[in-house]
């Protein structure tokens, strides 16, 4: 912690404790759902033996070796659609754990990842500051910095010089086309050579002349013409001047970066930034994965499942008369004790099936609510990474208690999105020295295109001084992807306003 604020590895740290924290109470309630489950299978044994024990006594028409045969048949096919359910939920449980280990090996590689992250951001922001000091007493640097100003500026004339000429061209070139005079004596060449008219033609043809001022009006005709394409080929000229000298410019960056070792820097930066960004896109996937297991798991923990309308529809083609209240019946008109004990044992496990089976029910939802709970968590958590909060940059107002804010979370008392929008409400991250949204940079408009390292931007204006700051207001010219395009093909790793490892700004 520094200061007044918290540091992204922090929070990250109270968000993990409380993820291991639901785990924890998850995990003991599916321990109690487990011997829930075991303590049913005992109860369902109990009860089936006392019910083939029962009917051996009111069906004389039926042996016990029958009764005994059928009740193993039934009891098999029971067995076997249970084993059938544990088994699936045994896989998909295996299947859940699995993503959940593997959940935990892609965090900890992507903290590793971080971490390094940080590393690199911290040597690559120190060697910036050795390639803007060399860049500023290189004598080269600063003759080019100058003459590209210059071409720049002249460049944007040109180009507000043409734009002129095109809105000058719109709004007078509709009259000369309108004038059909005009434009007959134009095809037929009328004042050059091309011009083949002779007697009574020739007389008319100058009598129309003077009528529309042909001469003075043909001069601004092809005057607006062509004007526009000599400029813009001027205009083209000149881009190319500013091109060549921006690429002697970035060349000198280039070469100086290299020495220090900057660019080794960028290049292990922007391939370890790739990296962490494949394994936050993984993570989501695992995530979307989790959830479908769960939505499986759930399902099979309802009564209402497949195996279990299998089950019952079997056991009533066993049971047949020998439901319950028709047995109470038979065993209190008889005077013998023997069926009423064996009855009440029968009883007595229905009731503890009854009691069990409400318990379980009870607590497979409270196991669902925090399941829903740990997604949850697991989604703010990955939101926090994707937004590279987790960085060395990234800090947080102590105003945010976030065990409070997680607390009540837990509690039913807000959802994921409202964790996560509180979160990132009291973040920030640290400007770096050459970050582009600097008040320095925003004051100065924008001026150099993004395909301009930041480290170059900001040197240029210190070594233009005044005068690039005269030029505030103007844009400098675009290059294009084009320029990206050739650094990539060098093998150069491409140039990112703020200098990031990443799409976004924490590294």
């Amino acid at each position: 912690m520094v200061g007044t604020q918290i540091t992204g590895r922090d929070i990250l740290r109270e968000l993990e404790r409380a993820v291991q924290d639901a785990r924890h109470r998850a995990e003991g309630v599916r321990a109690d759902l487990d011997k829930l489950d075991k303590f049913m299978q005992d109860v369902i044994e109990r009860r089936g033996e006392s019910l083939v024990e029962l009917a051996q006594h009111y069906l004389p028409d039926m042996s016990s070796e029958t009764i005994a045969k059928q009740f193993r048949e039934v009891r098999g096919h029971l067995q076997q659609l249970l084993h059938t359910k544990q088994q699936r939920e045994k896989d998909l449980q295996t299947a859940w754990d699995d993503n959940l280990d593997r959940r935990g090996k892609l965090e900890t590689e992507i903290d590793q990842l971080t971490h390094r992250l940080d590393e690199l951001a911290t040597k690559r922001d120190e060697l910036e500051k050795v390639l803007a000091e060399r860049l500023r007493t290189h004598s080269e640097f600063q003759t080019l910095s100058q003459q590209a100003l210059a071409a720049e500026t002249e460049l944007k004339r040109n180009e507000l010089r043409v734009a002129e000429m095109r809105d000058e061209v719109a709004a007078k070139l509709p009259a000369y086309r309108k004038s059909r005079m005009f434009q007959y004596l134009h095809r037929r060449g009328f004042g050059t050579a091309d011009y083949r008219g002779r007697g009574l033609t020739r007389q008319l043809d100058r009598w129309v002349a003077k009528l529309v001022h042909y001469n003075k009006n043909r001069q601004g005709y092809e005057f607006l013409q062509k004007t526009p394409e000599l400029m813009a080929a001027e205009v083209e000229r000149r881009r190319g001047e500013f091109t060549s000298l921006m690429e002697q410019i970035e060349a000198i960056e280039d070469r100086l970066s290299d020495e220090i070792g900057l660019t080794n820097v960028l290049q292990q930066g922007t391939e370890q930034g790739k990296q962490r960004e494949q394994c936050l896109v993984e993570l989501r996937q695992l995530e979307d994965a989790r959830t479908q297991i769960e939505h499986e798991i759930a399902s099979l923990e309802q009564r209402e499942n497949e195996y279990y309308e299998a089950g019952v529809n079997r056991l009533k083609e066993f049971l047949g008369s020998m439901e319950e209240t028709a047995l109470a019946i038979r065993t209190r008109a008889t005077p013998q004790t023997t069926d009423d004990n064996i009855f009440s044992e029968i009883q007595h496990c229905n009731q503890q099936l009854r009691d069990a089976r409400q318990q379980s029910h009870e607590d497979r939802g409270k196991l669902e609510v925090w399941h829903e709970k740990i997604s949850g968590l697991d989604q703010v958590m990955r939101k926090f990474r994707a937004s590279e909060f987790d960085s060395r940059r990234s800090f947080f107002s102590r105003q945010l208690d976030v065990s409070r804010e997680v607390d009540r979370y837990l509690q039913g008392n807000n959802t994921s999105e409202g964790l996560w929008s509180t979160v990132r409400r009291y973040q920030q991250f640290v400007r770096p020295r050459y970050d582009d949204s600097s008040d320095q940079w925003n004051d100065l408009g924008g001026l150099f295109d993004s395909d301009v390292s930041h480290v170059l931007g900001n040197v240029l204006i210190e070594v233009a001084g005044e005068a690039m700051r005269q030029a505030a207001n103007r844009s400098m010219h675009r290059r294009g992807p084009a320029r990206q395009q050739q650094r990539r093909s060098s093998h150069r790793p491409p140039h990112r306003r703020g200098g990031g490892f990443t799409t976004g700004r924490g590294f």
